[in-house]
C-alpha cells in the first residue's frame, strides 16, 4: 500500500520510505501489445525504476484509434458505457507491475477529454458521467495496492465545470471498498497543482510539470513554491525528456542531454521533491519509426544514457534519511539541504562553490557522489568552516557531509 508519511514529507510503501522513481509511458495501453508491455516493464525494472505513469485513455486520439487488440475505451464515446474488452488491460498491467515491484500511476483519462484546449478531443467527460467512470476504474483495480491515481493529464482547470468533473472523478475513484489509493494531479507545463485551490483537499500530494521549455530550467523553484503553498509532499511529474527538442522546436538545434536532466532532478531533490520522474521523447508515445524529430524508436530509446543513470538518484536518497528534509543555505553558487544527519550540496557544473559551515556542526565524514555513475570518492580536504569546493568528476557532483 502507498501512503503519505506522518510528517507529510514523502511517500511510504508498505510502511517504509519510498523514493518514487518513475518513467512516463503515457500511451502504453493504446500502443503496446501485452508482450511488449511486459518487455518494457522488464527493462525499466532492471534499470531501477519503481513506478510507471500511464494514461488509461491515450492522448493520441484515444477515443477513435483502437489499442493493439482493436478495442476502443467506450461504446459510442460515452464514459457511462466502458468497453470491458478494452479495460481488461488495466488489471493485466497492474498485475505485471506488481510482479516487478512497480507502482502503476494511472491517469483515468488524458486531459483533452475534459478540457481540450489543443490536440484531439472531444470533451466527453462531464460532471454527470465522471463519477460513474471513476467508480468503474475503482472497482476494476480495487484488488491492487500498487496504484496511485493521477488526475488532470496536461490540462488546467479553467472553470467551475472543469472542477466538478475532477471532483466527481475523484469521488468515483474513492468509492470502491478496500485500501485508499493516493490521488494527485498532473497539470500543464510550467504549472503546479497548487494553482487549483478548489481541488486541494482531494489531493494526497501535489504534482507539477516543469515541462520541456525554458521555464523548466527553474523546476526547483516550482518545487519550493509548491511545498510552501500546498503543505503536502510534492513531485515534478514531468520535466525535461531525454533527446527532446528544446521548447518543442527543432530550429534551436538542441536536444536535452543527461546533464540537463540530472541538473533538474538533483535540484528538485535538494528542494524537497518526494521522488524523480524520467521520460524519453520516443518512449512516452512508443514511436515505431524514426524521422528528424524522433531519431530513435521506442525500443532503441529504452537504453539511452539517462535511462541507465537515473537509478543513482534513488541510491543517493537511500544513503541519507530523505524522510527528514531541511532546506539550508550554506553554499554560494549551489543548492544545499540537510537530510537527517547529512548535508547535501549539489554542484551543477565545474565552477567553484563556497561553503560556510557552522562551528557547532562537527562532520565525521565527507565524500563526493557522482550522479553519472553512482560512485563515491573520499573528500580529501579538511572540513573547515569556510570551504571552497570543485567537482572532481568534470561535470555535476553532490558533496555529502555527515555529522558526527
Amino acid at each position: 500500500m502507498i501512503t503519505v508519511s506522518d510528517n507529510n514529507r514523502c511517500l511510504l510503501k508498505d510502511g517504509k520510505p519510498y523514493f518514487y522513481l518513475a518513467d512516463t509511458a503515457w500511451t502504453m495501453v493504446q500502443r503496446l501489445s501485452q508482450n511488449e508491455m511486459t518487455d518494457y516493464l522488464d527493462r525499466r525494472a532492471a534499470q531501477g525504476f519503481n513506478a510507471v505513469q500511464v494514461s488509461a485513455i491515450s492522448e493520441l486520439d484515444g477515443l477513435h484509434v483502437p489499442n493493439r487488440e482493436g478495442q476502443l475505451p467506450f461504446k459510442n464515446e460515452n464514459p457511462l458505457f466502458p468497453n470491458k474488452a478494452y479495460f481488461k488491460l488495466l488489471p493485466f498491467l497492474a498485475e505485471e507491475c506488481k510482479k516487478r515491484g512497480l507502482v502503476l500511476t494511472l491517469l483515468p483519462y488524458w486531459g483533452n477529454l475534459f478540457n481540450q484546449k489543443w490536440g484531439v478531443g472531444p470533451e466527453v467527460l462531464t460532471p454527470e458521467n465522471a463519477f460513474s467512470y471513476g467508480a468503474h476504474l475503482a472497482r476494476l483495480l480495487a484488488p491492487f495496492e500498487n496504484i496511485i491515481w493521477m488526475l488532470g493529464g496536461d490540462r488546467p482547470i479553467e472553470s467551475e465545470y472543469h472542477q466538478l468533473i475532477i471532483e466527481e472523478t475523484a469521488h468515483g475513484l474513492r468509492s470502491a471498498t478496500g485500501a485508499k489509493k493516493l490521488i494527485t494531479y498532473h497539470p500543464c507545463g510550467e504549472m503546479s497543482s497548487v494553482a487549483f485551490s478548489g481541488i486541494a483537499e482531494l489531493l494526497d500530494f501535489h504534482s507539477l510539470q516543469s515541462g520541456h521549455s525554458f521555464g523548466g530550467y527553474k523546476s526547483e523553484k516550482m518545487v519550493t513554491k509548491t511545498l510552501k503553498i500546498g503543505r503536502k509532499p510534492c513531485l515534478d511529474a514531468e520535466c525535461f525528456y531525454e533527446d527532446f527538442p528544446l521548447a518543442f522546436d527543432l530550429s534551436w538545434g538542441y536536444r536535452f542531454t543527461p546533464q540537463d536532466i540530472r541538473r533538474r532532478l538533483y535540484k528538485n531533490l535538494l528542494s524537497g521533491a518526494l521522488g524523480a520522474v524520467y521520460g524519453h521523447q520516443s518512449v512516452w508515445c512508443f514511436r515505431e519509426e524514426i524521422n528528424e524529430e524522433y531519431p530513435f524508436t521506442w525500443r532503441e530509446a529504452l537504453d539511452r544514457p539517462m535511462a541507465n543513470q537515473i537509478r543513482h538518484i534513488a541510491s543517493l536518497a537511500e544513503r541519507v534519511d530523505f524522510t527528514r528534509f531541511v532546506k539550508t543555505n550554506i553554499a554560494f553558487g549551489a543548492l544545499s539541504c540537510r537530510m537527517g544527519d547529512t548535508d547535501l550540496i549539489y554542484l551543477e557544473n565545474t565552477e567553484p562553490v563556497f561553503l560556510t559551515l557552522k562551528q557547532e556542526d562537527r562532520f565525521g565524514s565527507a565524500c563526493w557522489f557522482d550522479p553519472e555513475t553512482g560512485k563515491t570518492l573520499p573528500f580529501m580536504k579538511p572540513v573547515t568552516p569556510q570551504l571552497t569546493v570543485t567537482s572532481p568528476f568534470g561535470h555535476d557532483a553532490v558533496l555529502m557531509l555527515e555529522k558526527e
